[in-house]
């Protein structure tokens, strides 16, 4: 499975809106770009896809996806800027939403939903923990690598004020997937950075944090290019034997003067 994840957009219906300084189409419709110049399997987008949560928005989404190959399909998360419910009408036949327990080239892919209506931070909830101890206790769907894709962080980052609006119940997450062998990676947005730290108890398996195609945060770790005020997303390769591989990509903002913003 080669995947490329995307995260934090942050569209908006009317697309010369400006979200914190940036233009949000003109830099997922870039994002886009990169990330297809690596031929993914699967476009994965974890979250806050729509910042004005309208009908809307998420149609101008699904207008950009419709732009992709064929060959690349699409899953999509909600984040605490989003609403799911446009999400799953505007997206569902377009696109994997969570949750959702997917089988891409021989891996396995489970999406997961943290979005809480009203809320900044994020919850997973029991009926939802409840269906993926369940799946993960599937002995038919074990034996596959295995990525697991939420939108907020299970762990701290070491950023006190995006602490703060976490994943609540990231510790019951966490002591679900411990014991699970075939756990390579949890993959998060929210952060807008790269973030990489391991699982709690698994240090084998890697919690990676995705940069946000809008803008950056402030950064809690070095970025590995040296380019952590731009935008980017991540790479990620993992074969049937779980050898795995995960790449950090930056590319520029787009040339505002090269490009027609009344599109």
């Amino acid at each position: 499975m080669r995947l490329v994840q995307l995260s934090d957009p942050h569209l908006v219906a009317f697309n010369q809106r400006l979200v914190r300084g940036q233009n949000p189409l003109l830099n997922f419709q870039c994002a886009l770009q990169h990330g297809a110049s690596h031929s993914p399997d699967l476009l994965l987008i974890t979250g806050d896809l729509c910042h004005d949560e309208t009908w809307c928005g998420y149609v101008l989404l699904r207008q950009e996806l419709q732009n992709l190959s064929p060959s690349i399909k699409v899953a999509v998360l909600p984040g605490n800027h989003d609403n799911p419910l446009f999400i799953k009408a505007a997206l569902g036949r377009h696109a994997f939403t969570a949750p959702a327990d997917l089988n891409v080239d021989g891996v396995r892919l489970i999406l997961l939903s943290s979005h809480v209506s009203g809320r900044t931070a994020g919850q997973l909830g029991e009926s939802q923990l409840q269906w993926l101890d369940a799946r993960l206790s599937d002995f038919q769907e074990s034996g596959r690598p295995l990525v697991v894709a939420v939108h907020h962080p299970p762990l701290p980052i070491g950023s006190s004020w995006l602490d703060a609006i976490g994943l609540v119940d990231g510790e019951a997450l966490i002591k679900l997937l411990t014991p699970v062998d075939e756990l390579c990676a949890v993959v998060c947005g929210h952060i807008h950075q790269h973030w990489q730290g391991g699982l709690p108890g698994r240090k084998d398996v890697l919690v990676l944090g995705c940069p946000s195609t809008l803008c950056s945060f402030k950064a809690v770790q070095p970025c590995l290019l040296g380019r952590e005020d731009e935008p980017g997303g991540r790479l990620i390769e993992l074969d049937e034997r779980g050898n795995f591989f995960e790449k950090l990509l930056r590319w520029s903002y787009p040339d505002l003067d090269q490009v027609d913003v009344g599109r």
